[in-house]
């Protein structure tokens, strides 16, 4: 192995393990999620990036009685799940869909939907589970972060 990357690997991996948690962005729009997980940044969050429900959901599993995430494929490296920004129109498993089973796992877990859809047809994807915000496309980041507080703070 090169000498000279080994340190940069050590490194990175250690901030992977010392960070406190991670955040997931649902959305199948690379240009939407990157958007996000840069934003996330700012607040010294990490976000892990899924294109559907089924990767999130395959990505997480209750450890001690929280949500973790397998972050990296083949290594065992997991994260507490502090929250969560779901696309509404995904392919697959629907954000509404995912915010319901996110919700029966981690009652408390901070989530947000986001979607370009109307009002009138987002209503055909279903109801919201209690305590979700739904915005939408374009939405300002004033009202995300209103939406996250609780994960932000």
């Amino acid at each position: 192995m090169n000498q000279s990357i080994q340190p940069a690997q050590q490194q990175a991996m250690a901030g992977a393990i010392t960070t406190p948690g991670i955040v997931a962005i649902v959305d199948d729009d690379p240009y939407i999620s990157c958007a996000l997980g840069m934003w996330l940044e700012l607040y010294g969050l990490r976000a892990t990036h899924h294109t559907s429900g089924e990767s999130l959901l395959q990505a997480i599993h209750q450890e001690e009685g929280r949500l973790v995430v397998d972050i990296a494929v083949g290594n065992d490296v997991q994260l507490p799940l502090l929250g969560a920004i779901l696309d509404l129109n995904l392919p697959g498993v629907t954000g509404i869909e995912l915010a319901h089973t996110l919700r029966d796992l981690a009652p408390d877990l901070p989530l947000t939907i986001i979607t370009a859809l109307r009002d009138d047809e987002r209503t055909r994807y279903g109801n919201l589970p209690p305590g979700i915000c739904c915005l939408k496309k374009p939405f300002d980041l004033d009202l995300l972060e209103d939406a996250l507080s609780l994960l932000l703070q």
